[in-house]
Order: C-alpha cells, then structure tokens, then sequence
C-alpha cells in the first residue's frame, strides 16, 4: 500500500467518541480535539465540517439549528443510535498495524476512559493478541531474508517496533483504566 493510499485517520469515529457525552456544535467540537487530542491527533476545521456532513448523511449523527441573536443559526449535532453502534464498534476493536497504536489506539484508550466505557482490559487483550500473531510472522520472515538483505534491515525493524508495542501493551494494568492521573 502506498503511502497516499493509507486509509486516512477515522476523524468520524473522533467526532461519534466527543458527541457521545452530548450534543455540540463543530466549533466546540474541534476546540475540545485541539484540547484533549492535541499530542497525538492534529484536525483541520474543514476536515471536521466535512465529517460532520458525511456521519449526518449516514444517519450516525443528527443537527438541529439554534437560534441566535446577531448571528446566523449554529448548527448542533447530535449522535444517534446507529452512529453510537458504529462508535462502540470500532472502540473495541485492535488497530491493524503498529504505526496505527500512535495515535488511533490511543485516542480509544482516551474514549474508554473518558467515557466511563467498559471494554478497556478486553481492547488491551485483543491488541496484544493481534501484534503477538504479527511478531510471529515477522520473525519467520526474518529467519528466511538474507541477512544482508536490505529486506531484512526492514523487517528488523519493524519485528523491533511491534516487540516495543507489546511491551507497552504489557505495562497497562486494568488499574491504568481506574487511575485518571496515569492516562
């Protein structure tokens, strides 16, 4: 896969995860990503508008406008049931690749806690189960390059890395989902 063909970051299921504590409108919807998601999660304005409009024509999200004095209506969304099916749906389930734990693994783990979800030791399982399947095939695969191989610096590498996620992995205790300070 290419790198312009890399799935883009699921800013729908951000928006569904910050809906999920009440309705807002897309202002203070992107000014509390920038707060709370800032380290791990950058959001353009537009980029937000234009999920908002996809999750409303999909029926995961709906609007009504409210009034204001001196100002045009603000738009204010409101998760639905679908859209709240869809976002526990994709909380719970184990990122597909390590360079996907830097952010959108995290920003799962954010929601479970923030959002007082159950789900957060099972995640941490299923992500370590998923990595630990992948370290098996790139060690496999280590042992049949040619160690001299530029193919082989690759898959070191990348064997390193998802070691260095299952480490992580291991570190989080079901405490960690208690312990707001840790998180």
């Amino acid at each position: 896969m290419s790198i312009s063909s890399r799935p883009s970051l699921p800013l729908d299921k951000v928006a569904l995860g910050f809906l999920m504590s009440g309705p807002a409108h897309g202002y203070d919807l992107h000014g509390r990503i920038v707060r709370e998601l800032g380290p791990v999660w950058r959001i353009g304005m537009g980029h937000l508008y234009n999920a908002l409009r996809d999750l409303e024509r999909t029926g995961q999200v709906q609007s009504t406008l409210l009034s204001q004095a001196d100002r045009p209506p603000r738009k204010i969304y409101a998760v639905t049931p679908a859209g709240r099916e869809e976002f526990l749906a994709w909380v719970r389930c184990p990122v597909p690749a390590v360079r996907d734990m830097r952010a959108e693994f995290l920003v799962k783990l954010y929601f479970l806690h923030t959002l007082g979800l159950e789900g957060w030791a099972e995640l941490i399982e299923a992500q370590r189960a998923l990595l630990s399947a992948r370290l098996a095939q790139l060690e496999a695969q280590c042992a049949r390059a040619d160690p001299g191989a530029f193919h082989r610096l690759v898959l070191d590498l990348r064997r390193r890395q998802t070691r260095a996620a299952l480490e992580w992995l291991e570190s989080l205790t079901a405490e960690d989902a208690e312990d707001a300070e840790k998180i």
